[in-house]
């Protein structure tokens, strides 16, 4: 049995975690420099360690909301096809470790794209729904953020 871990995170009232292998690091939020002519869920870049990286909201992206940039507010920076990008989420909420044979098929009602679904986990108050955040952005999205910055 192969084990693997997600960082779990809140966006408004759901549960969703993405593989902690992709994920750089957690860092606080910071107001990103707008970037004009980009998609509306990208809210523009930050400096990080010397670095401009996309800073988008997942919220908008999965017709949540707008991010609100709450005390547990953190951004999650990621690797997207070599390059990083950085994901606001409402709160990291944990480490979970689960098994391959514990990941479930996605659920057919849902209110983001299954694209960008790789399963879900049961625990033991919700169930997590699991994201490839390298397959949020279409392919023209990433053309437009890499001729942006």
């Amino acid at each position: 049995m192969a084990e693997v871990q997600f960082v779990v995170f809140r966006l408004a009232d759901q549960v969703y975690g993405a593989q902690i292998h992709n994920i750089q690091e957690i860092i606080l939020p910071e107001q990103p420099t707008k970037v004009p002519n980009n998609p509306d869920f990208i809210e523009g870049v930050i400096n990080h360690r010397g670095e401009v990286i996309p800073v988008l909201d997942l919220k908008k992206r999965f017709r949540l909301g707008d991010a609100d940039y709450g005390r547990e507010s953190r951004f999650i920076v990621a690797e997207v096809d070599e390059k990083k990008a950085a994901f606001i989420v409402d709160e990291v909420t944990e480490i979970l470790r689960v098994y391959s044979e514990q990941i479930g098929e996605p659920p057919e009602m849902t209110k983001i794209n299954k694209d960008y679904i790789t399963g879900v986990v049961m625990m033991e108050k919700s169930l997590v729904i699991l994201l490839d955040l390298s397959k949020v952005l279409t392919v023209e999205e990433k053309d437009i953020i890499n001729q942006s910055i």
